[in-house]
């Protein structure tokens, strides 16, 4: 609790932050589907490749422009980022044509899903070493929150306005609230940068104390164990979009109305709320390597109960499941990078594990997609999605088991 009152104000900025990522995550653009495809006459599986590409080039734009945290001031990085999100919402709501608005809604998905939520959990990793668990799962409640709040406000804003509207509303509510807000959390930061860059400086004087080498994303690509570790890091995202990508054919294959069906989304939300501070905890004391199989079976039971008709109690359980994952993931694979390569160039390395998740949520509703089409139900979707979680945690237990020395260790 007093690591909490101490650094309030960062973390709030890192909730802040996860929070305004909701604009570029599929929860939320999902909401505009149905509107999108009616006015440009796009079928499903047109959307779902608009979409992949969309999420393709954002994943390619976060590989390349992730680095830029490492190298300059926190500050007005973070407040360029808030802006450009609200021109990013305004080009949105003003797209008059199909190619204007896949423009803006790539860089809609590169600023949300990719940049923002990379300054939030790299700002977090970076400037708590000894709670590093519990400040990511802090800032990670913006998640959930954000996944409550805002497509829910969409939809509202879309019973009574044009949905282009509620993107110029969000655009003004970026600059007027989110931005001053932003600014505000980080008053104090220059102290807490200098006593980081100073700790980085002692460390390259004398290497010899250096609890972990700092390591570059080339050496991040040359590490075995980055490899087995891929599976158990795109299951969970790749999964979870599919499932709210395509919520309303599951919501008909369960039985409900689609806004029945989105009104459990607060089962996933809880679920999200509570598993972090239990990740949390169990990484500063554990580390989050050694807990990296522990969420993939989550996900592979989430699935699994959503295959039987269990009414809706099956329905709540499929999402407290989910949210379960992935509230617990991110505690863990945030303390992981920092834990295994170090923090001075954290934000390349995790701009590449970050791209590599977002390439798998890009690719995610064109391949299950094309499977729906194919004839395929989603009994069988479902299933072969348990199979691939399980098989992720089988992959992951060699690192997780692995013992502290890198291979890039000194000799």
């Amino acid at each position: 609790m007093t690591f909490i009152i101490k650094n309030v104000r960062f973390l709030g900025f890192g909730v802040a932050l996860a929070f305004l990522s909701s604009f570029g995550q599929t929860y939320f653009i999902g909401v505009y589907k149905e509107a999108i495809t009616t006015e440009f006459l796009l079928s499903n599986s047109d959307f779902g490749l608009y979409y992949l590409l969309i999420t393709l080039v954002s994943a390619i734009g976060l590989n390349q422009l992730g680095h830029i945290i490492d190298r300059v001031r926190l500050i007005p990085y973070v407040a360029a980022l808030v802006m450009a999100m609200a021109v990013a919402c305004l080009l949105v709501g003003t797209a008059g044509n199909l190619l204007l608005l896949v423009a803006a809604l790539m860089l809609v998905r590169l600023l949300g899903q990719g940049l923002l939520t990379h300054a939030s959990m790299t700002s977090m990793s970076r400037y708590y070493s000894k709670n590093r668990g519990l400040s990511v799962a802090i800032a990670g409640l913006g998640f959930p929150l954000g996944q409550a709040v805002l497509p829910m406000v969409a939809v509202m804003l879309m019973g009574g306005f044009a949905w282009r509207s509620g993107w110029l509303i969000f655009a003004g509510g970026l600059v007027l609230v989110a931005l001053p807000l932003v600014l505000w959390l980080l008053k104090g930061h220059g102290v807490r940068h200098a006593n980081w860059s100073l700790a980085q400086t002692v460390e390259q004087q004398h290497p010899q104390q250096r609890p972990h080498l700092q390591l570059r994303r080339r050496d991040v690509l040359l590490d075995w164990r980055f490899y087995l570790m891929l599976p158990a890091l795109i299951v969970g995202p790749f999964w979870i979009t599919a499932i709210f990508f395509f919520s309303a054919e599951i919501a008909e294959f369960k039985q409900v109305a689609l806004i029945d069906f989105t009104a459990f989304y607060g089962f996933y939300a809880l679920g999200s709320v509570a598993a972090p501070f239990m990740g949390g905890l169990l990484v500063d004391r554990y580390g989050g390597r050694h807990l990296m199989p522990l969420y993939p079976p989550l996900f592979a039971g989430a699935l699994l109960v959503a295959v039987p008709d269990y009414g809706v109690m099956g329905i709540a359980l499929f999402m407290v499941l989910l949210g379960l994952g992935a509230g617990i993931t991110l505690p863990i694979n945030n303390a992981v990078w920092a834990e295994l390569y170090g923090t001075q160039f954290l934000g390349e390395i995790k701009s590449l594990s970050t791209s590599v998740v977002v390439v798998s949520t890009a690719l995610s509703p064109f391949i299950i997609g094309l499977a729906l089409e194919g004839g395929y139900g989603l009994t069988a979707v479902l299933a072969v999605g348990a199979v691939t979680c399980f098989a992720a945690m089988l992959l992951v237990f060699p690192v997780a088991l692995q013992g502290v020395r890198s291979p890039f260790s000194r000799k």
